[in-house]
């Protein structure tokens, strides 16, 4: 082999090699360009999904009113419950009564000191009797007096709507487990919360003359002895 055909040869080789290392960078850079880093993103479903996710609260999770809610200006509004009526409740000290029954005029008659009357134009008369002397809310007395249809509209009333003045069907309506009272001197209707606490209900010509809030189904004849 001659030195010229030689370096041909030789120089034969290098094109051929720098031909392949031209054809592997260009392999690898066609794989770089064809394989880009994927970006994620968010669809505008997933986003819609995220934001309703997030709870709201129901219009039922607001809180029942308390005793702190009263409106001691309107009688009318109060609610009569199985162990108050508006801000008087059971087992309060009967000398802090008269601080919520502002809307009312207090008398304690001569000869019957055990008795607090409350009475307001309009509204049914509220006693609170002391007979045991303990000085505590025993019960909570609404009388209606000779008339008490005229006093419907600012009697307090059940959650039902029961107050001095509705009828006795509207009475056995809201209440479907009302039992009657066959006392001898004080008939009357009476139902429970199930926890010994009664609503007492007596009724003259089919209409509620007096409502009794207590521990008891007994209703006094009279409440000053």
């Amino acid at each position: 082999m001659t030195a010229h055909r030689s370096r041909r040869r030789i120089a034969s080789m290098i094109a051929t090699g720098a031909f392949g290392v031209v054809l592997m960078l260009s392999g690898c850079a066609g794989q770089s360009a064809d394989a880009p880093a994927a970006t994620p993103t968010v669809s505008a479903t997933s986003t819609a999904t995220a934001a309703t996710a997030t709870p709201t609260p129901s219009a039922t999770s607001t809180p029942t009113p308390t005793a702190d809610a009263v409106n001691l200006d309107t009688p009318e509004s109060w609610l009569i419950g199985f162990t108050s009526v508006g801000p008087l409740n059971l087992g309060d000290q009967i000398s802090s009564a008269s601080q919520a029954m502002t809307a009312f005029t207090g008398t304690t008659y001569d000869g019957c000191p055990s008795v607090v009357s409350y009475d307001r134009p309009a509204s049914p008369t509220i006693l609170i009797p002391d007979r045991l002397g303990t000085g505590v809310v025993e019960q909570v007395v609404l009388q209606g007096g000779p008339d008490p249809v005229a006093l419907a509209a600012g009697s307090p009333h059940t959650i039902e709507g029961i107050g001095i003045g509705s009828t006795l069907d509207a009475v056995t309506s809201a209440y479907p487990a009302l039992t009657y009272q066959d006392d001898k001197y004080t008939p009357h209707y009476a139902v429970t919360d199930g926890n010994g606490n009664w609503i007492n209900i007596s009724v003259t010509d089919d209409i509620v003359t007096g409502i009794v809030v207590r521990a008891s189904t007994v209703v006094a004849t009279e409440y000053c002895s």
